[in-house]
């Protein structure tokens, strides 16, 4: 490997891993805040939260990578033509394309291989992980936490909490109205309560108080008076979906489910994760596509003091008309199962595509 090799593989990958970085802790950021609402609202921890959003950066990562590499092939092709180092190359009879074209598809080996077990296994269980933490968080009932001192607040559908203090899981000046039955909603005062973990039930002990029940049929309200009642809160409980999407099951799992089936017989699950197991082994093709895009802006411009807008310009077009056509393939495959194979020579093509540009000039016949 010549210097330059090195030299141009060091200056890529130093400016992908920065704006991968950047971009990707944007993107995440936004992600975070986006769940904000399992920290104040679904009593979760934040550890449990922090751990919950890092399972969200294989996810990201996919969008950011190709993205990235683009950007960083783009700008270092740029630099190296803004500091004369392309037209050296030039002067010492070495073709600025063939020098740049060996660190570029290097580079891009080592992130398609990255970007391949990234999207078969990372992605996968990180995903798959989520949504088992979000069932648990969904079905964990009703916590003290979530309860704000004089708010009314409604864990639930059916319930409204009014509290006049807190202290923990102690309580003061309640105000409970209840309409899981809608025949007869109760209403439940209480000087004094506390949330309490038995037998793997959540209960909200209430002292001093007293049951106002309305009989809808009677239309009228009969009051029950206690000193001590335990209000049970499992009935209220969220009851979230368990099912696991595509995206979020295992590449065993979806090879294993789609064993021995026929594409035209398929249910609307099937397709769905047919459509899904190829886009992850097809999807990282098109990292070559997007390294190699940027070597097209030399055909327009070499020396330092060319216009680079136009160049700049065509190359991100053609970078944005990929990741489009990428991204809609993708979505066709759910409904056309018989289109996988578009899946697969779209990149091949799109790769054939940028060589031929690159090589333009070679290839005519003089």
């Amino acid at each position: 490997m010549s210097r330059f090799t090195t030299y141009a593989i060091r200056e890529i990958s130093s400016s992908f891993l920065l704006l991968i970085i950047l971009l990707s802790s944007i993107l995440w950021l936004g992600q975070g805040l986006r769940h904000i609402e399992l920290l104040t609202s679904d009593n979760v921890s934040f550890t449990s939260y922090l751990s919950y959003i890092l399972l969200l950066l294989p996810k990201i990562l996919l969008l950011t990578i190709p993205i990235c590499l683009f950007l960083s092939v783009l700008i270092n092709i740029n630099r190296l033509r803004n500091d004369s180092e392309l037209i050296i190359l030039w002067s010492a009879g070495k073709s600025e394309f063939e020098s740049l074209l060996t660190p570029i598809l290097f580079f891009s080996l080592l992130i398609y291989f990255f970007t391949t077990i990234l999207s078969v296994y990372v992605t996968p269980l990180s995903l798959n992980e989520i949504r088992h933490k979000i069932i648990d968080i969904r079905s964990s009932g009703i916590h003290s936490s979530i309860l704000k001192e004089k708010k009314f607040i409604s864990p639930a559908d059916t319930l409204t909490i009014f509290i006049q203090e807190r202290n923990g899981n102690e309580i003061n000046g309640l105000l409970i109205h209840d309409i899981k039955n809608s025949e007869s909603p109760q209403t439940y005062i209480a000087e004094n309560g506390e949330f309490i973990d038995e037998d793997n039930r959540k209960i909200l002990r209430l002292y001093n108080g007293n049951i106002q029940i309305f009989e809808s049929n009677e239309s009228k309200i009969s009051e029950i008076e206690f000193e001590t009642y335990d209000l049970n809160l499992t009935p209220y409980n969220k009851k979230e979906s368990s099912h696991i999407y595509s995206d979020e099951l295992f590449t065993s799992q979806i090879i294993s489910n789609l064993d021995g089936k026929k594409t035209n017989e398929f249910n609307k699950y099937e397709k769905e994760q047919y459509a899904e197991l190829h886009s992850r082994f097809a999807n990282p093709l098109y990292i070559f596509s997007f390294a190699l895009i940027p070597l097209v802006m030399l055909k327009f411009s070499k020396k330092p003091g060319d216009n680079l807008l136009i160049p700049i310009a065509a190359v991100s077009i053609i970078a944005f008309i990929f990741q489009i056509i990428q991204i809609t393939i993708s979505n066709l495959l759910i409904d056309k199962s018989g289109l996988v194979f578009i899946t697969y020579i779209l990149p091949t093509v799109f790769l054939s595509m940028s060589i031929i540009l690159i090589y333009l000039d070679s290839l005519k016949i003089k």
